[in-house]
């Protein structure tokens, strides 16, 4: 009963000065004292006046304490033990007389003092009251235990959940523990530990599988993404996402990540099909295969290839008509790329920008020559960053921008900026670098006192510019195809708009003005005098610079139409299905009632021919669809034509009473949704891969790296998390009771060999 009572103790001490109190009073009950409560604790050391100016700190009482102590009660500022009042046994004890000192500490060492435990069991007795035996109090307090024992261990699951959304070690679980502790909170280190930590992110990471699972089985339609990598620890990987519609959006998630056992096609299917069935192990038929209705991925031929791809595996084992998406950020990736090998210009540009960047990436003197010398000439000076490698256009246009930046209160012909500081400073390594540095400067210096170059690098930020806009929406894990449809046609609308005028408010606009402001006078860019044939460069008549522009417009648009063909031909006899798809695009249909009634009839046919077999299988009656057809077309026209592209399918897809009216025709809608149009979130799945998965951590297994991308990818924020069901589920998947207060226990003695 002793070392029950001692463990307790431990539970309910709760203030700051416990550890140093506790131990004085309990080593006082073990040589001897029986009257614990008759020891008055310390006062708590008081602050001086003189050097900080506050006062001594002033305990109050807590109303929370009856709640917590039922025996205690409250007057005249005083608190009293209702089971010792009047009982001679129980001597001169504080809380008979009144006790002034509000501590928590104190009421709870009372609370387990012998003279207390007798008088409570005498009081029992002379109220006559059976049930509220010792027994019963003993048991109201492991209740209390376990309660206080479940909110520590929210804390631990917690913590464990911080690390994994920040993608930090496990070994950074038990120092955070400490570090709580050291800050005030009562946490007992039992399970401090990173194999602990990992188990409990695990948990966590099982739940999200089974929300995911969830998900997929009340699917109707679904689209896979896939991509491969290989880590840090130079193994092959796929990763494999799936979209689906929730609440009437679009949403990918993250199915899993396997080791590929061979790269071929039917290895990376197989991979695929492994991600699904460890997410839906009791998915035996594969009804995820009979859901979906399209497939995304890069333009691999593994992945692509008509005969031996992926796909065509997956056709031939699901269904004839499942739609193969390249990728359309990757599409307009290969489109610049086209456009940066037929451009000369361009590619001198590229160039241009990559000897820049490499001459301070690699030599960190130079770099701080750089900005020294911006200091000295008053201008915030940004690191150059590269344009090759894997990097898409956003990147090339933000390399761009910092290559001609200047400030915005700033006279653009003489007022220093960043293109003159990096002119000025490759004269600089011209003169004083080594024979390497000196020939890759000497050729910067040349290009850069270019008046054509200058204006042309202007040019190409602005179309860079529509390119990079493009991208970025491509890369939307929420685009739906009327978006990325109208995205694209605006872009090639405003390149080829660029053939004839500068861009309104554009870099080329603001050199041009610039030009036109000092007539005759010597050509100046921050500074700079150019060199070179100046004439024609106010009114971009300048027949060399005039070619490059015109040919670098030309390429662009003809590659986009070349490789987005699809979304942008209007006139093509035999539409396929992604083409058929755009008749809901409701910002096209005509405004003539008349012309209304007939309009996308045939689209909507060869869609309801082309997916017959998915949309019998999801209940869909294929009669039905023409005639909610035509009167979804009506409603849309006259109540809705206002509303943006998802937030109409939304609305019609979860508000009554269009859902059910439309149901039908809705099922299209829903395929349509899923269309992969972007396979970007493979991307950022392997950045976070790479980010987890260093070369510090690089021994974590596949699944535990998979179950750390799935929480920092997909995981509520750490405010919204709820540790409640990842603590149930911790505490019944061991195959032996939990002891969550073993090392506390084992501290305090209660515990022993």
């Amino acid at each position: 009963m002793k070392r029950i009572d001692s463990y307790f103790l431990k539970k309910q001490s709760e203030t700051a000065d416990r550890a140093d109190i506790g131990e004085r009073n309990v080593g006082e009950v073990e040589s001897g004292t029986d009257d614990v409560d008759s020891v008055e604790p310390e006062e708590m050391p008081t602050v001086s006046l003189a050097s900080t100016g506050s006062a001594s700190k002033v305990y109050k009482f807590k109303a929370d304490w009856i709640k917590l102590f039922s025996w205690l009660e409250f007057e005249d500022n005083l608190m009293f033990c209702k089971y010792c009042k009047g009982q001679k046994q129980a001597g001169n004890s504080a809380f008979v007389s009144g006790n002034p000192h509000f501590k928590k500490d104190s009421v709870t060492k009372h609370n387990y003092s012998k003279r207390h435990i007798a008088c409570r069991d005498s009081y029992m007795l002379r109220q006559n009251k059976p049930a509220l035996t010792v027994t019963a109090a003993l048991d109201r307090q492991v209740m209390l235990s376990e309660v206080e024992m479940r909110r520590q261990l929210k804390i631990k699951m917690n913590i464990a959940y911080f690390i994994a959304k920040e993608e930090e070690p496990f070994v950074k679980f038990g120092p955070l523990i400490t570090l709580h502790k050291k800050n005030g909170v009562d946490i007992n280190p039992t399970y401090d530990n990173h194999v602990r930590c990992a188990e409990m992110i695990g948990q966590v990471a099982d739940l999200l599988k089974e929300n995911l699972a969830a998900k997929l089985r009340t699917a109707k339609h679904l689209a896979v993404l896939i991509d491969g990598d290989t880590d840090i620890s130079n193994t092959e990987c796929e990763i494999v996402y799936v979209r689906l519609v929730e609440g009437g959006k679009p949403v990918t998630l993250l199915v899993g990540q396997q080791t590929l056992e061979h790269s071929h096609a039917n290895g990376v299917l197989d991979a695929t099909k492994a991600a699904f069935n460890a997410v839906c192990p009791d998915d035996n038929g594969g009804s995820w295969m009979k859901k979906m209705i399209s497939f995304g991925a890069d333009g691999a031929s593994v992945n692509m290839g008509h005969r031996g791809g992926v796909i065509a595996l997956l056709q031939r084992e699901a269904g004839e008509y499942i739609i193969p998406i390249h990728c359309m950020p990757h599409r307009l990736e290969l489109a610049i790329l086209t456009l940066q090998k037929k451009e000369p210009m361009v590619s001198q540009v590229y160039d241009l920008l990559h000897l820049v960047w490499k001459t301070y990436h690699f030599s960190g003197k130079s770099k701080r020559e750089l900005h020294q010398l911006g200091k000295e000439l008053g201008v915030d000076v940004c690191t150059p960053s590269t344009v090759k490698g894997t990097r898409w256009i956003p990147h090339v246009h933000r390399a761009l921008k910092v290559f001609l930046r200047h400030g915005a209160d700033k006279n653009l012909a003489t007022d220093n900026g960043q293109y003159s500081t990096v002119l000025q400073h490759m004269e600089h390594l011209a003169v004083a670098g080594t024979v390497e540095v000196q020939g890759r400067a000497k050729k910067v210096k040349r290009e850069m006192e270019s008046a054509p170059f200058c204006v042309f690098c202007h040019f190409l930020s602005d179309m860079f510019e529509e390119l990079s806009s493009l991208s970025l929406t491509l890369q939307r894990n929420d685009l739906i195809l009327p978006q990325a449809t109208s995205e694209l046609r605006k872009t090639v609308t405003r390149l080829e708009g660029l053939k004839s005028r500068a861009k309104s408010g554009g870099m080329l606009e603001k050199i041009q003005t610039m030009l036109a402001q000092r007539g005759d006078d010597e050509c100046r860019f921050q500074g700079i005098p150019l060199k070179g044939n100046l004439t024609g460069l106010t009114d971009l008549t300048h027949p060399q610079l005039k070619k490059h522009m015109e040919a670098a417009i030309t390429i662009g648009v003809t590659e986009l139409k070349a490789r987005f063909g699809g979304l942008l031909n209007d006139d093509a006899e035999v539409k396929t299905p992604v083409q058929a798809f755009r008749v809901f695009n409701h910002d096209t249909w005509p405004d003539d009632q008349g012309s209304l009634l007939t309009f996308g009839d045939g689209d909507v046919a060869d869609l309801v021919r082309h997916f017959r077999e998915p949309l019998e299988r999801s209940g869909c009656d294929l009669a039905a669809v023409e005639d909610e057809w035509q009167g979804l077309k009506i409603l849309v026209s006259q109540t809705f034509k206002d509303k943006s592209y998802s937030g109409l399918w939304e609305t019609m897809l979860t508000k009554e009473p269009y859902r059910e009216d439309y149901k039908n025709i809705l099922e299209l809608v829903q395929l349509m949704l899923v269309l992969p149009i972007s396979a970007a979130q493979c991307e950022r799945g392997f950045s976070a891969q790479n980010r987890i998965k260093s070369s510090k951590r690089s021994s974590l297994a596949v699944s535990t790296t998979e179950d750390l991308m799935r929480i920092t990818l997909e995981g509520p924020s750490l405010e919204d998390y709820d540790p409640s069901p990842a603590v149930d589920r911790w505490m019944n998947s061991a195959k032996r009771a939990r002891r969550l207060d073993y090392k506390e226990m084992w501290d305090r003695g209660v515990l022993c060999v």
